[in-house]
């Protein structure tokens, strides 16, 4: 809705008033950034991120699959982790030096602040879902610790 509203007080301004309104492509700009982290983390709670998993079509043995599930989880969520401990010395940074955008002269450290406040969202989600996983594949292992290669084919 923001967006929408920027963008037709931008076109009347622009083409029907004649007057320039510096600013708002900035505004939307960093009200985009905010959308992107924020729906990355709301992808990463739902569980509906992009993912390019192909083992299901190669690996027959629920068990292996999950083990994998596993192993894919515990790297995205160090990655997560990674990029967010960056996101963090980013933000110090911009707090530090305060720098300012160009039209607005508005301090950007409210914009990077979105990275940090997205990928500890993001993290949080990826470790929730890395325990629950976990869990299930301890829970395969309890039931039939034989279940792990048993006689179906890989």
């Amino acid at each position: 809705m923001s967006f929408t509203l920027i963008i037709i007080i931008q076109i009347t301004f622009r083409y029907f008033l004649f007057l320039p309104l510096h600013g708002m492509e900035e505004l939307a700009t960093y009200l985009a950034i905010w959308t992107y982290f924020i729906g990355g983390a709301y992808g990463a709670y739902e569980r509906t991120h992009i993912s390019a998993s192909l083992i299901e079509m190669f690996v027959r043995t629920e068990t292996v699959r999950q083990g994998i599930k596993v192993l894919a989880n515990s790297i995205t969520v160090v990655v997560a982790v990674w990029m967010g401990v960056w996101a963090f010395d980013y933000l110090a940074w911009s707090i530090r030096l305060e720098p300012r955008s160009l039209e607005l002269r508005a301090p950007l450290y409210w914009v990077h602040a979105s990275m940090l406040v997205g990928l500890v969202l993001m993290s949080l989600y990826f470790a929730i879902e890395l325990f629950e996983n976990m869990r299930t594949l301890s829970r395969r292992w309890l039931q039939d610790p034989l279940v792990s290669g048993g006689g179906e084919e890989l």
